[in-house]
């Protein structure tokens, strides 16, 4: 695979890293609403030292470096059994030592007593029971007369607002986050293994060919206008024609094949488009068809199951006969036709029918494949001047395209260039910065058939009477006496033969006139010859 920037790989894939970032995001939600609502409410106690006999630094000191140690009696069974039997908790102390915690911020004599619960009235409750049981533990230990040591309650704990789990925002950032790694991932790894063409050089990487024309979707609306759509489409058809033109040497092609790369490509929307901008030129098209078209291909539907290819090839019918006007274009259509016709039979009669074609029409276009019947690529190689590969967007495979080209290649076409179809509307490409000096012939193609009159042999003019008697006149002179004597000795007289009478010419037939039969003798001096 060519390499190509992530960027592009990204863009050409945004499809996949969308529905990762969806499904990343539901996944965050599914589990940030599935989660119980947990509160925490917090109550400050305050560390009082009394002793008459010590100073205010001394107390001071005595208190910053008690203080600490009183964070760790608040999960212990002194302090969490008196809470569960005041609150008449229906907890042991071990599920109440997970719900409670205690923390002393640096330099203070403060301890922050945090109790979470499934309300926020339970976690205020909770935090103030066990504030105050570690206060009532505290001063039990810490007296000593003269000193003693107290927790008051600073500020008492207050329900909360708002749940402090699950931080909803926080798991469905995590899920977008996730969503755009994992469609990132999921990009590189189609990028690696699909091979299906999106862009001129993958056409040129594969083949070598260059992509002349890229035909946008016709069924999308251009701007929800389907008239912009129809107008942007005939112009792209109109462009290619023109530059298959341009590539073959400036000349025309007379006969034209489009081969499919691949069974998504095979639709005759796109012969009816080349064929449509051959007419817009003013020229006869003639699209002839290769195989019975498919249910999806409505603008053929009318011509199905009538006569055709098949049966022109049998020699069952003639020409005008199966020729039929397409609807909405000046171009002609020539159907495939109902009849059975094995590939022997067509071959030998394949030439004596394209000489017909062409006789009819200016440029002769069929879209085949190896496989298409009555007209397959094999059948009609050596008939054909130029042929354009047709390759659908995102869905011709880089094999196929191979393959076909190879099937031209073998049977003896050398494949002009590439035709790209079904282009999204908003990808753009710049074509002639792909193509090289070598993608456009110097010369056009050489004609595989063609017609050529040949002229009637023309008639000696008759000699007048004045330059036979002149030319008698010169001969006698030369003759001398002897002459003169055999001369006088002919022109005695002498028995003159009688000429025998013709026999009368038979009347031309009732029906044909003198002007018929005279184009018939007309057409007798030309032939149609087919190198």
């Amino acid at each position: 695979m060519e390499s190509l920037s992530y960027l592009e790989i990204f863009r050409q894939r945004w499809r996949a890293i969308l529905v990762a970032v969806v499904v990343g995001v539901a996944s965050a939600a599914l589990i940030a609403f599935s989660i119980p609502p947990t509160y925490t409410s917090t109550a400050t106690l305050f560390l009082t030292v009394k002793d008459v006999n010590a100073t205010l630094a001394e107390r001071s000191q005595f208190s910053l470096a008690r203080v600490n140690s009183y964070t760790d009696l608040v999960r212990s069974s002194e302090v969490l059994e008196p809470v569960i039997s005041d609150l008449d908790l229906d907890l042991t102390v071990q599920e109440l030592r997970s719900q409670v915690s205690a923390t002393n911020p640096n330099s203070t004599v403060n301890i922050n007593i945090a109790a979470q619960a499934s309300t926020a009235a339970d976690a205020a409750r909770i935090a103030n029971a066990v504030a105050d049981s570690l206060s009532r533990l505290v001063s039990r230990v810490e007296d000593f007369g003269t000193f003693s040591v107290s927790l008051e309650r600073l500020i008492p704990a207050l329900p909360p607002s708002a749940p402090s789990a699950p931080q909803k925002t926080v798991i469905l950032g995590l899920g977008l986050i996730s969503g755009l790694a994992a469609g990132a991932v999921l990009a590189l790894i189609l990028a690696r293994f699909d091979h299906r063409m999106r862009q001129p050089s993958d056409v040129r990487r594969v083949t070598g060919l260059p992509v002349l024309a890229a035909v946008p979707r016709g069924h999308r609306r251009a701007r929800g206008n389907s008239a912009d759509a129809e107008s942007t489409v005939d112009a792209a058809y109109a462009e290619a024609f023109a530059r298959i033109t341009q590539a073959n040497g400036g000349a025309v092609p007379r006969i034209l094949l489009l081969a499919p790369a691949g069974d998504a490509a095979n639709h005759a929307s796109i012969s009816l488009g080349v064929v449509a901008a051959v007419a817009a030129t003013g020229r006869q098209a003639l699209f002839v068809e290769a195989h019975p078209s498919s249910g999806d291909d409505n603008a053929l539907a009318s011509f199905a199951g009538t006569t055709g290819l098949a049966e022109l090839l049998n020699e069952s019918t003639t020409l005008p006969e199966v020729t039929r006007p397409l609807d909405g274009s000046e171009a002609l259509f020539v159907s495939a036709g109902v009849a059975e016709t094995t590939e022997v039979a067509a071959d030998k009669t394949l030439r004596s029918v394209l000489t017909r074609l062409i006789s009819r029409a200016d440029v002769v276009l069929t879209q085949a494949t190896s496989e298409t019947r009555p007209l397959s690529i094999p059948l009609i190689a050596p008939f054909v001047e130029v042929a354009i590969v047709v390759v659908r967007y995102n869905h011709s495979s880089e094999a196929e395209l191979a393959q076909t080209v190879s099937q031209l290649r073998i049977a003896g076409i050398r494949p002009l260039g590439v035709v790209l179809t079904d282009v999204p509307n908003a990808r753009h490409f710049e074509l002639m910065a792909t193509w090289t000096p070598d993608d456009f012939a110097s010369d056009p193609a050489k004609a595989r058939v063609h017609l050529r009159r040949k002229a009637s042999k023309p008639q000696e003019p008759a000699a007048t009477p004045t330059a036979t008697a002149t030319a008698d006149a010169s001969t006698d002179t030369k003759a001398g006496p002897d002459r003169k004597k055999n001369m006088a000795s002919e022109s005695s007289p002498s028995p003159t033969p009688v000429p025998k009478p013709s026999p009368p010419k038979p009347a031309p037939p009732s029906g044909r006139t003198e002007t018929a039969a005279a184009a018939e003798r007309s057409s007798e001096n030309e032939r149609v010859v087919v190198d």
